[in-house]
């Protein structure tokens, strides 16, 4: 009975769409390899590693044997080399030995040795991924030993068709300038700046009260008609600036004192976004930072730049204010709404980031997946500052290497489903 189409059925309902297309497609005529011990999925298995007290590979030419490890206990991982003829040791210092080791795209890595204690140690650090090919050449009492062996893992080969046909893409990694923000909360407020009163100048009955809560004014516009105490006559109460009302104070009837404010005017081309700085942050906001706004709701976002620092911080909250000075032509940002604020606190320019999309997690490592030509393989990274959906690359990824951006959870199900390891 044949088997393969039930496990394709499952494989689309788990993944759907894309992915199982891609399985479906693909079958099993890829390779992915399980650790250092790991053979190619598809591929007849390769012979079981012999492993010596040490927990190295055993190589054998003859009577002379060499245990080959990769030690990673407590430092970064070396390599360490045993050597025995005919079942009996031989001294480290007696041998002269090399490990050539190439990696996908072509990068060739060549580690000397040196003794220490019984064993030879590898002069510079094994970084992953530990997937790659061997050349091991010892030399013994003038004869020379060669290994020549593949040890992949954590990789997978889908061809480029079908890789297309999934939505699998790739981009080079390079430079990129991230940017340092905070994230605050605030509120817009009325600009003080652009704040009027209408008052009149004597005390007396209002007989016209011209202007609704949101009416727009012009400058010098008269919004009331008081008749004065003790004159009884006639005043106009003009407004001082252009504006909208936003208080309403009086009504027709109602009787005044000298100087009353009847109407507050604002001119909302300019508003003020008082944002609050929590304690831990206060030292690294300064006036003339770049700042976005983000309306509360989700919708509205604009840029201005941090004009006012408070000198006198919150007692209950342990905030400062820090004021950006809005332009508001169209009025969207309206007084008395809640915020949300980005403060860019630094900009650099790193030399390697990654979209912070393409990660994903493959046995307990954090990696990109580098294509060379139909070869994806995993590759565990360390990984600095993230803003603006990129992250910089410490160690792992070389600017000019080409990683999976799109669909790249693909092929980390491809590798997963190869029965791969991560295994030294």
């Amino acid at each position: 009975m044949n088997w393969k189409l039930p496990v394709s059925l499952v494989a689309v309902l788990a993944l759907g769409g894309a992915a199982a297309y891609f399985i479906v497609e693909r079958g099993h005529d890829h390779s992915a390899a399980g650790g250092h011990d790991g053979h190619a999925h598809g591929a007849p298995a390769a012979p079981e590693v012999v492993k010596g007290p040490n927990n190295g590979r055993l190589l054998k030419d003859g009577d002379f044997t060499v245990e080959l490890a990769i030690f990673e206990q407590g430092l970064p991982p070396e390599f360490r080399a045993w050597f025995t003829e005919a079942g009996k040791p031989v001294a480290a210092s007696a041998v002269k030995f090399t490990v050539q080791l190439k990696r996908p795209g072509d990068v060739t890595d060549t580690y000397n040795f040196k003794p220490e204690g019984d064993y030879l140690r590898g002069d510079a650090e094994v970084y992953e991924p530990h997937s790659f090919d061997y050349i091991v050449v010892a030399e013994h009492a003038g004869r020379t030993h060669r290994w020549a062996f593949a040890a992949p893992e954590m990789q997978t080969t889908i061809p480029a068709e079908a890789a297309q046909r999934a939505g699998v893409a790739a981009e080079v990694a390079g430079p990129a300038t991230l940017h340092e923000t905070l994230a605050v909360y605030g509120q817009v407020k009325l600009n003080a700046d652009k704040i009027g009163r209408a008052v009149p100048r004597f005390a007396g009955l209002i007989r016209e009260a011209r202007k609704s809560l949101g009416d727009p004014v012009a400058a010098g516009e008269v919004v009331a008609i008081l008749e004065t105490n003790q004159t009884l006559a006639t005043i106009e109460v003009k407004a001082p600036i252009a504006g909208l009302v936003v208080e309403r104070e009086v009504h027709a009837g109602q009787t005044v004192a000298e100087g009353a404010t009847l109407y507050t005017i604002a001119d909302l081309s300019e508003v003020w976004v008082d944002l609050n700085i929590p304690k831990r942050s206060q030292a690294r906001v300064k006036v003339g930072q770049t700042v976005t706004i983000h309306a509360d709701d989700g919708g509205a976002e604009a840029k201005g730049t941090l004009a006012w620092i408070s000198p006198v911080g919150s007692a209950e909250a342990q905030t400062l204010v820090a004021r950006v000075v809005l332009a508001n032509a169209d009025q969207r940002w309206r007084p008395g709404l809640f915020v949300k604020a980005d403060i860019s606190l630094a900009q650099e320019t790193v030399p390697v980031a990654v979209k912070e999309s393409a990660l994903q997690t493959l046995f307990s490592f954090t990696v990109v997946f580098s294509q060379h030509g139909d070869l994806y393989q995993a590759r565990p990274l360390e990984l600095g500052r993230r803003t603006g959906g990129f992250v910089e690359v410490l160690k792992g990824l070389k600017a000019g290497e080409r990683y999976v951006v799109g669909n790249s959870f693909l092929i980390k199900a491809d590798i997963g489903k190869s029965g791969a390891s991560h295994d030294h």
